[in-house]
């Protein structure tokens, strides 16, 4: 392809007009080579980020794996993402991902895999009330912990199943700032201490924990089942909520039948073997889910 430009204006020796052709090519092999660079460098770059995931996702299988052998559908919350600024939490995304799902399912039985370290009040509280209002059995499925707002899905759901040694955790409000931060009543406790000299924000916090604790006490006496009689539900109510232990505290299932709660530890050898490829794979973060046609399912396995 070529362009002519002329150049009338231009003199010789002063007087002389003179045009002058200029003839621009355009070279598309040149172009298509540098195309070709830059697809694969992107290329290149994708593969150095996603392909661990890629690969250890395709090692442990989908859920259609573990829904074969439970002959139910499958949701699964999975966080295991670490870091300073890691969102691997349940939080609105994982409300409005499993509000979707919940939707599709139409009230058939699921069996709800948790594999969480908690997340916000709010997202928690909203996510619980779903679980509670569903009209199909939930039966929640821990493979190793489940904690925090975690917890309070597990005991939201109709069964719970766990491995030997699976664990949930306190659900006592743990609030503050990025360098100030800690459980309800440790900021109750800091204010008394310091009395007048409490900082605004540290009462701020002690009166925002109460309010916390109050309103998940009062949700998980109308959500929390099992057959437990009033007595045993407010002991747990109280031993869950109050901050008297820490946090992290892992509640085995012998714990947690001690307080009268029914929990079927799981046990079948391929079942287990899945779950633990799932959960220890880098890549299917948050909620994902399986469903199975009708005439496949049937009870599962405990």
């Amino acid at each position: 392809m070529t362009d002519p430009v002329t150049l009338s204006s231009l003199l010789v020796n002063g007087s002389i007009p003179l045009t002058v052709t200029v003839t621009q090519s355009t070279n598309w092999t040149q172009y298509g080579l540098t195309a070709l660079i830059a697809i694969v460098s992107s290329f290149g770059i994708f593969l150095l980020l996603y392909m661990p995931s890629l690969i250890s996702a395709l090692k442990a299988g989908g859920l259609s794996h573990i829904s074969r052998i439970t002959k139910k559908n499958v949701v699964m919350i999975k966080h295991t993402s670490q870091g300073l600024f890691s969102q691997a939490m349940i939080d609105q995304q994982c409300l409005i991902d499993l509000s979707s799902i919940m939707n599709k399912m139409k009230g058939e039985d699921f069996d709800l895999i948790l594999h969480t370290p908690g997340g916000d009040v709010f997202s928690s509280l909203a996510i619980s009330r779903l679980i509670k209002q569903y009209p199909g059995t939930i039966r929640a499925c821990v493979p190793l912990f489940s904690m925090s707002g975690g917890s309070l899905l597990a005991l939201s759901c109709d069964e719970l199943l766990m491995t030997q040694n699976a664990c949930l955790g306190p659900i006592d409000p743990q609030l503050g700032s990025l360098f100030r931060y800690g459980s309800a009543a440790a900021w109750e406790k800091i204010v008394k201490f310091k009395g007048k000299k409490a900082e605004d924000q540290s009462i701020s916090f002690a009166m925002m924990g109460k309010q916390y604790t109050k309103s998940i006490s009062e949700h998980l006496n109308k959500i929390i089942d099992f057959d437990l009689n009033s007595a045993q539900k407010g002991k747990l109510i109280k031993f869950l909520t109050d901050g008297s232990i820490e946090h992290a505290y892992p509640l085995t299932i012998s714990d947690l039948q001690g307080f009268g709660i029914d929990v079927y530890t799981l046990q079948n050898k391929k079942f287990l073997k899945l779950l633990s490829k799932f959960i220890s794979c880098t890549g299917k973060e948050g909620v994902t889910y399986h469903r199975i046609p009708k005439w496949q399912r049937n009870r599962g396995l405990k």
